[in-house]
């Protein structure tokens, strides 16, 4: 009996890129970013910890002569409206799903070689930033108003954490150490300078830049969040070039012995009769 023609349409497209193995990286994404929210809910409740760590950074960044957070955010948002307030807190809020999901999808679909090293710098950078929020809980600076931080989620909107946010229920406020919202706008920035031409590449910047305004500019995190951050990406990064380099290695290898000639005791020559 004929397969019908449906049937054998179904089975071409669950067999190419766009089929099963699209759906297979659709779930490995997905299971990356819950493991990322949910993940990092385990110190939810370590808020005495969590501000101890925050006091002894702030120390430390006073030390550094870098703990500007607060003067920069009176002064930035106080010459510009609320206007602007609220994009940089739409931007902290949805940007940082919705651009790395866009670019993961664009990548796969387009650039597959530069994707399978976006995901895996993504996912080794993922794992090293849970990994330190479970073991170093920091408040972020919003949670100091005697400091002279401002929550502008709070007061101006939209809310990123607490009641009647996008992340009310599952968010953990504490995992402020590293800024994985930076360290994801770096891996794309990385991944669109290899994928795309030069212009491209310049609008590309545009994105960890904002980040990194939005990060700060709403209270969300401290400097020295976002210098860990980009120490995690050149981490993923050097990660990344050893993988390349072992697999070109492993491939060389085999093309090598590919092209060596049989050796005359891969045919032995029977036996002459006289």
């Amino acid at each position: 009996m004929a397969v019908p023609c449906t049937t054998t349409g179904l089975h071409r497209w669950w067999h190419s890129r766009l089929g099963g193995a699209f759906a297979r990286e659709l779930a490995l994404v997905l299971a990356l970013l819950l493991l990322y929210k949910y993940g990092r809910t385990l110190v939810r409740d370590e808020s005495s910890t969590a501000f101890h760590h925050a006091r002894e950074l702030i120390r430390f960044e006073r030390s550094l002569s870098i703990f500007t957070e607060a003067h920069l955010q009176e002064t930035v948002l106080g010459a510009v409206g609320t206007g602007v307030e609220w994009f940089l807190n739409a931007y902290y809020l949805f940007a940082h799903v919705v651009v790395t999901a866009v670019a993961f999808i664009w990548l796969y679909a387009r650039h597959p070689r530069v994707y399978v090293r976006f995901r895996r710098v993504m996912i080794v950078m993922t794992l090293a930033g849970l990994a330190l929020h479970l073991l170093y809980p920091l408040a972020p600076p919003r949670m100091f108003p005697d400091l002279g931080f401002v929550d502008i989620g709070r007061t101006v909107g939209p809310a990123s954490y607490g009641h009647g946010s996008a992340y009310s229920g599952f968010a953990n406020q504490f995992a402020a150490m590293p800024s994985l919202h930076f360290g994801w706008a770096l891996a794309i920035a990385w991944a669109a300078s290899l994928a795309s031409r030069r212009h491209v590449r310049r609008l590309a910047v545009l994105h960890p830049t904002i980040t990194l305004a939005a990060i700060v500019l709403t209270a969300n995190h401290y400097w020295l969040d976002a210098v860990v951050a980009t120490m995690l990406f050149g981490a993923a990064l050097a990660f990344d070039r050893w993988r390349v380099k072992r697999i070109t290695r492993r491939t060389e290898a085999g093309l090598e012995r590919r092209r060596e000639p049989a050796s005359d005791d891969a045919f032995p020559v029977s036996p002459t009769r006289t």
